[in-house]
Order: C-alpha cells, then sequence, then structure tokens
C-alpha cells in the first residue's frame, strides 16, 4: 500500500459508514405471531413452538458476529448481516409452529445503515387478514374433527383442548 496511514482510516470510515449504525432485524408478521412466540404453554403437536425467533438467534449469534468480523473490513459487514438476517428468517422456517405454514412463511428480513435501508427482502407469506385467519381455523378444525383427532383453541387467553374420537373429555 502506497496510500499514508490518514488515508487508509478515511476508506475504512467511508467502508464502514464513517460511524453509522449497522443493524439487521426479523419480522414475523402475522396477528398470532408474538402469541405463539410468546407462550410456552401452548401445546404444538404438528410441530415447532414458542421461541421461534429468540432461540435460534441465541444458537447462532456467534456465528453472526464472526462472519461479521470477518468481512467487516473488506465490505464493511453490510454483507454479513444480510446472510445473517436471512439465515435468522429461514430458521424460523424449523422453528415456528406448524399449522398451514402461514408463520413460518413470514420472516421479513432487513439491514440498516445510519437509518437508511440497506436490504430488504418481504416475506414470502404476506400477513393474513383477520377473515384470512378465522376461515382458516374453522377448515382445520373441520378437518381435525373429520379425523377424530384432538384439536386446540384458545378463548380469554386460555388454551381448551377438544378430545378427538373415542377420548374422554369435554369443552
Amino acid at each position: 500500500m502506497t496510500s499514508t496511514f490518514a488515508e487508509r482510516i478515511d476508506a475504512l470510515r467511508t467502508l464502514t459508514g464513517r460511524g453509522a449504525k449497522l443493524s439487521g432485524s426479523v419480522v414475523v408478521d402475522q396477528r398470532y405471531s408474538h402469541f405463539q412466540h410468546e407462550r410456552l404453554d401452548l401445546h404444538h403437536p404438528r410441530g415447532g413452538g414458542p421461541r421461534f425467533l429468540s432461540q435460534p438467534l441465541m444458537d447462532h449469534y456467534h456465528d453472526y458476529l464472526d462472519d461479521y468480523a470477518k468481512t467487516v473490513l473488506t465490505d464493511g459487514g453490510q454483507p454479513a448481516m444480510k446472510r445473517s438476517m436471512e439465515h435468522l428468517s429461514d430458521a424460523v422456517e424449523l422453528t415456528a409452529p406448524v399449522e398451514f405454514t402461514d408463520l413460518r412463511r413470514s420472516g421479513h428480513p432487513s439491514v440498516t445503515l445510519g437509518g437508511r435501508t440497506v436490504y430488504d427482502r418481504p416475506p414470502k407469506q404476506r400477513r393474513l387478514t383477520a377473515e384470512e385467519l378465522r376461515a382458516k381455523s374453522r377448515m382445520r378444525m373441520h378437518a381435525l374433527q373429520a379425523a377424530g383427532l384432538p384439536w386446540f383453541f384458545t378463548r380469554h387467553g386460555k388454551v381448551i383442548r377438544v378430545p378427538g374420537k373415542g377420548e374422554r373429555g369435554r369443552l
């Protein structure tokens, strides 16, 4: 390198955004996502479970930071942040509760630098309307009843289990 130290520091500042904050996020935007994420007492017989966003983050944050540290001086870290947020969004597809895959496919990764969006991929599944959710819920309930399987719903924040054929129980 033939440039001076000051020139190299200035190039590094330009590359990394001159002190601008680089941040990434994944939003899971369905009407019921917060409820499903926080309620540890919910039963998920078809797979997935609570903490479907925070648990993968805790499991992989070292990998995300390592990737960023290895690349920040060559590309400013934005590609590493994008990879990390995409990975976290993909993890939601594996860990969120299964019902109709709406929740699993709702990860919306984005990256900002100094408050300016530098990456924004829309979710694979758009946010469902309240009517669409009611219709899917009714369809699922009827399918489970026809198959003689138990099903669950919430009333006033309490989980209600409706027994399947041949099971004892009541509403």
